[in-house]
C-alpha cells in the first residue's frame, strides 16, 4: 500500500468528519490541501458521493454494525462511509475500496481495523441495497406537501447525480473544440453544458474570456430586464449575473458582503474583459447613493435548489431557518425596491424550493406595495428546456429534474415600479 492511497482516503475521511461536525464544503476542502490535483479530485468525488448517499450509507450502517461507531475524536466512522460511498456507489473496485480504505486507519482508530475490514468484505459478498431517502425526513415531507409524492421522487433522484459544468457565453456561438468525449450539448444559443468536463482551466476560451461557469438555472434572472440601462446587482457573488448584464452592456453596480468573492469577481471581469463597480458592504446596512433602472435582488436563502452541488447542505439546515430566510428576505425586498427608479424593474430569486422563500415573498411583495406592479413573465422569457417552470401566476419555478442532467432549482419574480 502506498502511501499516496492512505493519504487520498484518509484525507477523505477526514473532510467528510469535519462536514459532519459542522464544516461547510468549502470549509472542509483544506483536508484535501495537500493532495496532488488528481488525488484531490477523487476524494472529492468519494466525499460527494459519501454526502449525496448518506441517508442509504447510514441505513446499511444500521443493518451491518451492531454498535453504532463514535463519530469523534477519530475517523473510523467516516472511514466506513467513504468505503461504502467506493464499494456500493462509485463503483470502485472491491481491492482498492476495502484494501486501500482499512489501510487508511491510523493509530487512533486501529481498534475498528478488523470490524472495517469485515464490514467492508460482507457488503462486497452481499451488496445490499436501500430505499430510504438520503434527505432529512422534514425537508421530503415539505417537498410532498407542496409539489406531491411522484414530483419529490423525481427532484431526490435528481440530487443524487454530479452536476454537469454549464456555461455561458458572452456571444452567441455554435461550437468550441471540446476535448473527445466530453458530449456537450446547448440548451440555448449562449449555453454550453459538458457533463465530463475536467479542469474548467484548460476548456478552449478560458483563457479568451469567451465563456464563464454558470449554472443553467442561474443564467436566467438576468435576462429577464426589458431594456438595458443602470443596474444593481445585489449579492452579487460569485458574479455570473453580474457578467451578463455588464456584457448586455448595463452599467452595472455589483453588491456583495464577501470581500474575498467579489475578488474572484474582478478576476472573471478581467478574464472577460468586461467592467462592472463592486462595492463591499451588508446591503442592509449600506446607503444606496442613487435609484437604478434595474436591480437584480438573489436574496441569502436555504438554497435547497442547490443539493446537487452542495450536500453539506442537508446536514446544516433545520426547517426553523427557512422562516428566519424568509424574515430576511421580506426585509431586503423592501430595500431594493427603494433602489429602484421609478419605471424601472425589480428581478427577485432565491435558489430555494421553500414556498416561504419564493411565492410567499411575491405574495408579500403585491399585497404590500401598491407602487410594483407585478410584471409576469411571458413563455417568450424562458428558454425551450424551462418550459415548464412559468407559473399561473407568470412567475418561474424552476425544479432540479426539469432538465435533463439536472439544473438548480429556483424562484424568480418581477416587478416594475410606477
Amino acid at each position: 500500500m502506498t502511501h499516496k492511497a492512505k493519504s487520498l482516503r484518509r484525507s477523505a475521511a477526514a473532510m467528510l468528519a469535519a462536514i459532519e461536525r459542522g464544516k461547510t464544503l468549502d470549509e472542509a476542502l483544506d483536508r484535501l490541501a495537500d493532495l496532488p490535483s488528481r488525488d484531490a479530485a477523487f476524494a472529492h468525488a468519494i466525499v460527494m458521493t459519501a454526502l449525496r448517499r448518506r441517508g442509504q450509507i447510514n441505513d446499511i450502517l444500521s443493518r451491518y454494525v451492531s454498535r453504532p461507531i463514535p463519530a469523534r475524536p477519530h475517523l473510523a466512522r467516516a472511514l466506513l462511509q467513504i468505503g461504502i460511498a467506493q464499494l456500493l456507489y462509485m463503483g470502485v473496485a472491491a481491492h482498492a475500496a476495502i484494501h486501500e480504505t482499512v489501510q487508511a486507519v491510523g493509530r487512533q482508530e486501529a481498534p475498528y481495523r478488523g470490524l472495517l475490514n469485515a464490514v467492508l468484505r460482507r457488503l462486497d459478498r452481499e451488496r445490499p441495497e436501500s430505499d430510504v431517502e438520503n434527505l432529512p425526513d422534514w425537508l421530503t415531507a415539505r417537498w410532498t406537501a407542496q409539489y406531491g409524492s411522484d414530483t419529490t421522487r423525481k427532484i431526490c433522484a435528481a440530487l443524487l447525480h454530479q452536476p454537469p459544468l454549464d456555461l455561458y457565453f458572452a456571444t452567441p456561438t455554435p461550437s468550441l473544440d471540446w476535448p473527445e468525449g466530453d458530449n456537450a450539448v446547448s440548451l440555448h444559443a449562449q449555453h454550453w453544458r459538458l457533463p465530463n468536463a475536467g479542469a474548467v482551466e484548460t476548456l478552449p476560451g478560458f483563457s479568451d474570456g469567451t465563456w464563464w461557469v454558470q449554472d443553467f438555472a442561474a443564467q436566467l434572472p438576468a435576462q429577464l430586464f426589458p431594456t438595458p440601462g443602470s443596474a444593481l446587482d445585489i449579492c452579487a457573488a460569485p458574479g455570473g449575473k453580474t457578467l451578463q448584464l455588464a456584457r448586455a452592456g448595463y452599467q452595472v453596480t455589483a453588491l456583495d458582503i464577501s470581500a474575498s468573492r467579489l475578488q474572484r469577481l474582478q478576476q472573471n471581469l478581467d478574464r472577460c474583459q468586461l467592467r462592472a463597480k463592486l462595492i463591499t458592504a451588508d446591503f442592509l446596512d449600506w446607503v444606496p447613493p442613487q435609484q437604478w433602472d434595474n436591480v437584480l435582488l438573489d436574496a441569502p436563502c436555504s438554497a435547497t435548489g442547490t443539493l446537487r452541488r452542495h450536500p453539506d447542505i442537508a446536514l446544516h439546515r433545520r426547517e426553523g431557518d427557512i422562516a428566519d430566510r424568509a424574515a430576511l428576505q421580506r426585509q431586503m425586498i423592501a430595500k431594493a425596491f427603494e433602489a429602484t427608479a421609478s419605471g424601472g424593474t425589480l428581478v427577485y430569486c432565491v435558489c430555494s424550493l421553500e414556498p416561504e422563500e419564493g411565492e410567499e415573498i411575491a405574495a408579500f411583495v403585491d399585497q404590500n406595495y401598491a407602487d410594483c406592479i407585478a410584471f409576469p413573465m411571458a413563455p417568450s422569457d424562458l428558454p425551450t428546456a424551462l418550459g415548464a417552470a412559468r407559473t399561473a401566476a407568470g412567475h418561474i419555478r424552476i425544479l432540479p429534474h426539469m432538465v435533463d442532467g439536472g439544473v438548480d432549482g429556483f424562484f424568480v419574480a418581477r416587478w416594475r415600479k410606477r
